[in-house]
């Protein structure tokens, strides 16, 4: 029991019943029905209280007059000495006082302070010992006159009510004291009775409105508590469709509003998880066809390399067939001096030369294919970096959606927060949940920025890799023109050995012509020979910019390795969320 106790209290989402929002209302319905009933008691009561003694005081006053009044009239028929004995002011007082009032009574005084009625027989003929009473018989001793009027005093400890009236015989000019009394406590009998009874009527009262501000609590608190479990559950990143917020967007009051809010905050947020998705499958794709253009792009450098190198070894050969033209040439020229003696050696050494021009033309033919394949391989290379560098900017368009939409997300919490604030207590709840989703997306603006560094060095990389490849290219086609006149050169050694051998016949008349192609032939082994030495130098560059590229190509295959980790990692956070 201690454990599930703990365990209720480490609960988040539970508030305590002492601080919710149904105890608040009812404790504020309790206090204001208490508050309220006690000033309404109070003045009740002090009204009540008044308006009881005063109309008891009125009522005292009247009836010591009209009591005076009688005992007047009657001394005006029978004479003071009669009408102030006790047999017949008994038969005009007794019975007299407040209805239903056992306190209330009439006694009447002489001048001199005798009691010559009372109810209580036996106060009859002794002193009065009321002190309102005895100075009225004093003052009237003294020849004052008194008008009737009402009276508190003390009577052995108990609040008495009086008013008394002074009746006179005119005849004798003797006066009596006619006095109407009642105790103050049996006046407020009833005002006490009321009170008790609207303390209890109060109570009812109360308990009434307690369980009415409970049912108005759970009335005002039971959709908060609905909104706040959505909230609950979107904080936990589970946007799924709740039936409980669609029917509580019906209500036209502050609760209707919220949950309208919340319906809309959570359609934002699905459309953002959704779209961030989408995003995080466009990303994972551009990493997969980017690593695999990397691997083409590898396997291609690795062709072009290859074919450099095949570039290298006809180079070469070109070098080592240039230099058999040289000693064919310079053997020509001692088959000059010796013209007629070595015409058989000349034809054979021409033979050899066609034979040689033929091996070199097709050696060149090989070399312009060869070529023309690194050429197309540096093309294909070209156009795959431009890709690259097109996928990457394509990302960098995508990490900047995630950027604004996260960017949009941090906007909303902070105007969800706004609205919590405005909504005071009520909203702190869902003041930390806004918190949530502004860190959430704080985080997801991080991820984004993160990646877009990532994705500037990528295009900053694959621009470089343009720059070379375009350097590539203009070297290629500098190579290229070089085979071309290469070519066009054996071409001319090829026309200049067919025409030794077709005036092979008329060597002894066209040896000075032969001498002078010598020289000629001459000229054109040292441009093969400088030419040679160039291919060896381009192939040499060349070599080096393909593994340059390489490098290159290794870097970006790298990057396609980090980017296509990074989209693992957006794919396990856009996991987290349900929608």
């Amino acid at each position: 029991m201690a454990k599930a106790k703990a365990k209720k209290q480490r609960d988040p989402n539970k508030v305590n019943f002492f601080n919710s929002i149904k105890f608040k209302v009812v404790m504020i319905t309790f206090l204001s029905v208490l508050v309220t009933f006690l000033i309404i008691e109070l003045i009740l009561i002090s009204d009540t209280k008044k308006t009881i003694a005063k109309t008891n005081q009125n009522y005292l006053y009247d009836m010591a007059v009209q009591t005076g009044s009688r005992l007047d009239k009657e001394f005006d028929v029978v004479g003071y000495d009669t009408a102030m004995t006790y047999d017949n002011l008994a038969k005009i007082f007794k019975g007299m006082g407040i209805i239903d009032m056992s306190t209330s009574y009439i006694y009447v005084v002489a001048a001199d302070s005798t009691m010559m009625y009372h109810p209580t027989q036996d106060k009859v003929g002794n002193p009065v010992t009321n002190e309102v009473v005895k100075g009225v018989a004093e003052g009237l001793a003294k020849g004052q006159n008194f008008e009737p009027k009402f009276v508190q005093y003390i009577f052995k400890g108990a609040a008495k009510y009086a008013a008394y009236y002074v009746a006179t015989d005119e005849a004798s000019g003797q006066k009596a004291i006619v006095v109407a009394t009642v105790d103050e406590s049996e006046i407020m009998a009833s005002q006490t009775k009321l009170t008790k009874t609207s303390i209890v009527v109060g109570v009812i009262v109360l308990l009434l409105a307690v369980g009415v501000g409970f049912v108005i609590a759970s009335f005002i608190a039971n959709p908060i508590i609905s909104i706040t479990n959505v909230v609950n559950k979107t904080g936990s990143l589970d946007f799924t469709k709740d039936a409980t917020v669609d029917k509580l967007s019906t209500r036209k009051d502050e609760t209707g509003l919220m949950a309208k809010a919340v319906s809309s905050m959570t359609g934002k947020m699905v459309s953002v998880v959704s779209d961030i998705k989408q995003q995080e499958e466009d990303l994972k794709k551009a990493s997969t066809n980017l690593n695999g253009a990397a691997a083409e792009t590898s396997s291609t450098v690795e062709q072009v390399e290859k074919a450099i190198s095949e570039i290298s070894d006809g180079a070469s050969s070109q070098a080592d067939e240039t230099q058999k033209a040289t000693e064919s040439i310079i053997l020509m020229g001692n088959m000059v001096e010796e013209t007629n003696a070595e015409v058989n050696n000349l034809s054979e050494t021409a033979s050899v030369m066609k034979e040689s021009g033929d091996s070199a033309t097709a050696t060149l033919s090989e070399l312009a294919e060869i070529n023309e394949k690194a050429k197309q391989s540096i093309d294909i290379i070209y156009e795959q970096t431009n890709t690259t560098n097109t996928s990457a900017n394509k990302i960098r368009e995508a990490t900047n959606l995630i950027t604004s939409i996260a960017e949009e997300t941090n906007l909303l919490s902070l105007n969800a927060s706004i609205e919590a604030a405005r909504a005071g207590e009520q909203g702190r709840g869902f003041a930390v949940v806004a918190s949530q989703i502004s860190k959430l997306a704080e985080q997801s603006n991080e991820s984004a920025r993160q990646i877009e560094a990532i994705i500037d060095s990528l295009i900053t990389d694959s621009a470089k890799s343009v720059e070379t490849m375009d350097e590539v290219q203009k070297i290629m086609e500098e190579q290229s023109e070089k085979v071309g006149q290469t070519v066009e050169m054996f071409n001319q050694v090829k026309e200049g050995i067919d025409t030794s051998i077709t005036g092979i016949s008329n060597i002894a008349e066209k040896t000075k012509k032969l001498d002078d192609a010598r020289v000629n032939v001459v000229d054109v082994v040292q441009n093969l020979t400088a030419i040679a030495e160039e291919n060896a130098a381009s192939t040499e560059e060349t070599s080096a910019s393909v593994t340059e590229v390489t490098n290159i190509v290794y870097n970006i295959s790298k990057d396609a390795n980090d980017l296509d980790e990074i989209a693992i990692k957006l794919q396990e956070q856009v996991g987290l969320f349900t929608i």
